[in-house]
């Protein structure tokens, strides 16, 4: 009878304190129908008829971003502090915001333009080219499908069932590739008889780690030299093939051990580029060829553009690695700034997420400009086209299905 007593109180025990882990929240929308879910859970509930809902959420030390979105309304996330999930209950109440109705041109449009999967799930996308290449999923069946800038589908290529694809990515040279678990296969869209050219992922990794940016004239690359401890930069001319070396480097990749970088160049003169360290040149190794974390370099056209996040400056520089200009950035000091560059490469603009906004930066000035308040909560993956910012975002509904689409905002 005592093992029967200290079991019950031990149940009872632990159910007490799971209400204690528990919370509720309640609240009216003002709207039916209303999905309302934890992201990044499969949690969630609706709206009854008139606003109303209620949601049990389990877990009070750590934050919980709830997720609302209705049709014809504007998708709303709102953070619950683990302070606040303190309490047994919470009252969160608003009035769910109507998409607004944007004037451009003589077109109204009542919403943004977006491509949603049925059962296939989008895993991810690349815009290669203004071809928006999404990559689908379902039971172990894979498609790519081609669209054009308003997202609307103009091809299907289906994968063979042999690949496993991980993700979609862009090489140095700007060819879209297809990453499985055992190989790389570039995407070769002209060619529908063969779409996929695979390569041994090792291999691939292998040769395209030396890579580091191409130009109408020259691909730059980097190789391991003859004494197994130096790298030698060097670039081929894409015309006549001849290979041009930079400068030698001992292959040190810290900030700090670069200083004594100097001290080998001494001791091993090569006829180079730019045999004598010093200014931009010092700064340029710096900066790129020891790909530092805080540092972004891009191609503009002709320029090479150094965003050096240490020092708050951008640098620009010709393609003979000489410097032509620089400005001081103003976002570093925003305490709600990551180190994110992002790169319109069609229109050759910059941006960068400046809390939930993305903000237009001049490379010239350094000044931002906000342009689009973006949910950083929910997206997956965000690219730019020609002034078009394409979003890809999943979440689970109430039922536990996942919902998944990629979305244009027009920047």
């Amino acid at each position: 009878m005592k093992k029967i007593i200290i079991s019950f109180l031990l149940l009872l025990f632990c159910a007490t304190l799971s209400a204690q882990n528990k919370t509720v929240i309640y609240g009216n929308l003002g709207v039916e129908n209303v999905n309302i879910s934890v992201i990044g859970t499969q949690q969630g509930t609706v709206t009854n008829a008139k606003g109303d809902y209620t949601l049990q959420i389990s877990g009070k030390n750590k934050r919980v971003n709830l997720f609302y979105s209705s049709i014809g309304y504007r998708d709303t996330v709102v953070g619950i502090t683990p302070k606040m999930l303190d309490k047994d209950s919470i009252n969160i109440s608003f009035k769910m915001r109507k998409k607004e109705y944007a004037l451009k041109e003589v077109n109204i449009l009542a919403e943004r333009p977006h491509f949603e999967g049925d059962r296939h799930i989008i895993i991810d996308f690349e815009v290669y080219d203004g071809t928006v290449c999404m990559l689908q999923g379902s039971a172990n069946k894979y498609r790519l499908l081609l669209a054009d800038e308003n997202l609307s589908v103009f091809d299907t290529i289906l994968i063979p069932k042999g690949i496993r694809p991980e993700q979609l990515l862009k090489d140095c040279m700007g060819n879209c590739q297809l990453e499985a678990s055992d190989s790389v296969y570039q995407i070769n869209l002209k060619d529908k008889t063969t779409p996929f050219l695979a390569t041994e992922r090792k291999r691939y990794y292998a040769v395209m780690e030396n890579c580091l940016f191409l130009t109408d004239q020259h691909l730059y690359l980097k190789a391991e030299a003859m004494n197994g401890l130096s790298t030698l930069f060097y670039r081929i001319d894409v015309e006549t093939k001849q290979k041009q070396p930079l400068f030698i480097s001992d292959g040190s990749e810290n900030i700090t051990d670069i200083k004594d970088e100097w001290d080998f160049q001494a001791r091993n003169p090569i006829d180079l580029a730019h045999p004598v360290p010093g200014g931009a040149w010092d700064r340029f190794i710096q900066m790129f060829w020891f790909n530092h974390n805080s540092s972004h370099l891009a191609l503009d056209g002709n320029t090479l553009v150094y965003f050096d996040h240490d020092n708050n400056k951008i640098h620009q520089y010709s393609l003979d690695m000489n410097e032509t200009s620089s400005c001081t950035t103003e976002y570093p000091l925003k305490s709600d700034w990551k180190p994110r560059i992002l790169q319109d490469e069609a229109k050759n603009k910059f941006y960068t997420f400046i809390g939930y906004w993305l903000h237009e930066i001049d490379i010239t000035t350094g000044k931002t400009t906000p342009k689009e308040r973006i949910d950083v909560d929910i997206y997956n993956k965000v690219s730019l086209w020609k002034g078009h910012l394409y979003i890809l975002k999943r979440q689970q509904t109430s039922t536990g299905k996942v919902r998944s689409y990629v979305e244009r905002v027009d920047l």
